[in-house]
């Protein structure tokens, strides 16, 4: 036969028989994965894909150990930061933390419950692979589940690592006359904590190969005979002298400019942490500096009195007066006067009242003051008003004003008057002075000075005048304002009038008006109406005022007497019914609703009327809280079971190491309904359990071109050989 016909043949035969071939090979190995753990002993693994129509024989997997030391901090296996992963996960609406069940005995997951009540309320978390799961040699957590890894990186796998370090072995390959295993612990010390002085070092303990004396995993070592970790004393070298600094002291003062002081001193260390002191001028320089200045910030102002004056009097009521400033400390020891207007707090007194031996035997009833409890706005210039003590004035400026006090039972000589606490005056040659009736004068009011609170004091009784200023353009508007709401006919204030003002003091002056000036009653405008569904009320404000065309004055109800008074409430209605919910009677609490063992829920339904029956759109009532729509309810037929599948064909064939395995599914006993993690409290049936799967192999052909394998003498291929068995038999026979 031609080479070339050969070679055409062969090919030819080849790709005729070999599609068998690839209908049952492996793939080449994948990269290692990533570790599972980051320390404490994890797992990597590499994968191979099976490429045919039956099972490849040997494992998919395979797996070695990573990350072995030990973990510092936490612990790795700790079952309530397996179960926080899970915190805040699967919910966007609401926080979620997840805890462990108590009582657990998995050995290779846990189960995790919800804090917050949320639904699903159970989760199953895996522990990392790698995890040790049993006090037997070789058992780790993979995939959740407790297997035993053979030193081969097979699961299930039998292989260990025999005393001469080779996997499976059965020590035959040590040689006698060695000294020490292939595999021992070295022991060596870290680095000096320091670089001078007294130290401390660690001992550092690697497990060593012997024949390539290279370091390896601590998993061939033997764990019962590892070195305990060792800590010792190190000394490089004496220390030079250096500044040893403490830390600033507290400010000395709180504000205006203060100092922080720290200790210094130049030491040299004897060994074991002990310091002496040394001269100064050894250690090196700078020396550090010692004090530093803080607090730099002003100090607020604040109040500073004087002593309270003798009594004013030598018999009787009299007045004790003390001075006030307000002080500021721009530098600590420096202190500075400064406006009234910079310091805060409350005020102190600077008047008071003081009581010596009456100067009269007689008795004497109690002072008091008659207080005119009135609102004063006036509207154009007046030759002089006339005010009594108590309410509050709004004037014009450069204004003359007289405001009287008038006391019942007391000399109206002993009584005095106050501007913002401080005496006024009883000079006649001031601006601002009381009279020998006790009446307070203004010769001519100044806004800048005169805006404040005058006090009118008897004996222990005082009342007060607050009177503020606006110019003339704005109380003619405000008085415009007010008068759109007066009930009665007044004077116009655009029509110049007489400016006399005649009447007794006691009662016309008080209200600074004519004979002929009547108080009127005066609205406000109607509030909104308090409900905005349904009967609601409207109010307004009544008052009475007299009107003229230099001022208004807001005056007691009983002025207006004569008139009949104006309602301040009446109904409203914006509209006749309130959206409202409206709920149906619960439903049946019935076992195809069950949310728990022992529990279900009911619902009913919740709809929005108009208030009348009358059904209406949801967002209607979204001002209205709404009522629940479902609740747990007790139902003792809410039980769970477990229930399982048919079990599976031995996998993989032709092993005596096969499982068979079935589903597992918590269900409810009367629905048959899934109950996901309701079983969690009842034994968890066997989901897996190991089989053989033992079987002969048949021999055959299995190509039509079996016959030219034997005769191109192709069988002492073993592809050929397992395609081509009987052929191949009777060959060889």
């Amino acid at each position: 036969m031609y080479p070339g016909k050969t070679f055409g043949l062969l090919a030819f035969l080849i790709l005729q028989v070999c599609p068998f071939e690839t209908t049952a090979n492996w793939s080449g190995w994948s990269e290692w994965s990533m570790c599972s753990k980051s320390c404490d002993g994890g797992l990597s693994n590499q994968k191979r894909r099976c490429y045919g129509n039956i099972n490849c024989a040997g494992p998919g997997v395979r797996y070695r150990h990573c990350n072995t030391r030990p973990c510092s901090g936490y612990l790795l296996n700790d079952n309530a930061r397996i179960c926080n992963v899970h915190n805040s996960v699967g919910s966007t609406s609401a926080v979620r933390e997840w805890s462990p069940i108590s009582e657990q005995t998995y050995p290779c997951f846990v189960l995790c419950h919800d804090l917050s009540g949320n639904t699903p309320n159970e989760i199953k978390t895996d522990k990392e692979d790698g995890t040790k799961c049993s006090s037997a040699e070789n058992f780790y957590c993979i995939q959740g589940e407790c297997k035993r890894l053979g030193c081969d990186g097979e699961v299930w796998s039998n292989k260990v690592i025999d005393g001469c370090g080779v996997c499976g072995g059965d020590g035959s390959k040590c040689s006698t006359n060695a000294t020490r295993p292939q595999f021992y612990w070295q022991l060596d010390w870290s680095p000096c904590s320091v670089t001078c002085g007294t130290g401390h070092q660690e001992s550092i303990i690697h497990c060593m190969n012997s024949r390539t004396k290279r370091r390896t995993m601590d998993y061939f070592c033997d764990r019962e005979i590892r070195p305990s970790d060792l800590t010792g004393e190190c000394s490089p070298s004496d220390c030079p002298p250096r500044w040893e600094i403490s830390s600033y002291g507290r400010c000395s003062v709180e504000c205006g400019g203060g100092i922080q002081r720290r200790n210094i001193r130049c030491v040299v260390g004897t060994g074991r942490a002990n310091l002496i002191t040394v001269g100064s001028y050894q250690c090196p320089d700078p020396i550090p500096i010692t004090e530093k200045a803080c607090n730099l910030n002003f100090c607020p102002a604040s109040w500073q009195t004087g002593k309270w004056s003798q009594c004013s009097v030598s018999c009787g009521i009299g007045t004790q007066t003390r001075s006030l400033t307000c002080v500021k400390f721009p530098t600590h020891g420096i202190e500075i006067n400064v406006s009234h207007s910079e310091c805060f707090g409350a005020r102190p007194e600077t008047t008071r009242a003081c009581s010596l031996e009456a100067c009269f035997k007689e008795f004497f009833s109690v002072p008091s003051i008659v207080v005119d409890n009135s609102t004063f706005l006036q509207t154009q210039r007046m030759k002089k008003v006339y005010l009594n003590v108590g309410g509050k004035a709004i004037l014009l400026p450069k204004q003359p004003v007289k405001i009287r006090c008038v006391v019942k039972n007391m000399d109206s000589r002993l009584i005095f008057w106050t501007k913002d606490d401080r005496l006024i005056s009883v000079s006649p040659y001031k601006r601002v002075h009381v009279t020998p009736k006790g009446v307070l004068k203004i010769k001519r009011t100044d806004p800048n000075i005169d805006k404040g609170t005058f006090t009118c004091m008897a004996g222990i009784e005082k009342a007060s005048t607050y009177i503020t200023f606006q110019t003339k353009k704005k109380a003619v508007k405000v008085a415009k304002s007010m008068m759109k709401h007066v009930l009665q006919e007044v004077p116009s204030l655009d029509k110049p009038q007489s400016d006399k003002i005649p009447g007794s003091h006691d009662h016309l002056r008080s209200l600074g008006g004519n004979s002929s000036t009547l108080a009127e009653y005066m609205v406000s405008d109607w509030s909104a109406c308090s409900r905005s569904c349904g009967a609601g009320v409207q109010t307004r404000e009544v008052t009475c005022g007299v009107f003229s065309d230099k001022f208004i004055k807001i005056v007691s109800v009983k002025h207006c007497e004569h008139q009949k008074k104006p309602v301040n409430i009446k109904k409203c209605l914006l509209q006749d019914f309130c959206p409202q919910w409206d709920v149906d009677k619960w439903g049946e609490c019935s076992v195809k609703t069950c949310k728990k063992v022992g529990k279900a829920v009911q619902r009913r339904a919740v709809y929005c009327t108009n208030g009348n029956g009358t059904v209406i759109r949801r967002s209607k009532c979204q001002n209205v809280p709404v009522p629940t729509g479902s609740r747990e309810c007790d139902n003792a037929d809410c039980k769970v079971e477990w229930i399982t599948s048919k079990w599976t064909k031995c996998k993989p064939h032709c092993t005596p190491r096969g499982k068979k395995f079935r589903s597992l599914s918590c269900v409810w006993k009367r629905t048959q309904k899934f109950a996901y993690s309701q079983c969690s409290s009842l034994p968890r049936p066997q989901a897996w359990k190991p089989c053989k799967s033992n079987c002969k192999k048949e021999c055959h052909d299995h190509s039509r071109y079996c016959s030219l394998v034997g005769r191109l003498k192709m069988c002492r291929y073993e592809t050929f050989r397992e395609k081509c068995c009987q052929t191949c038999k009777r060959v060889t026979e």
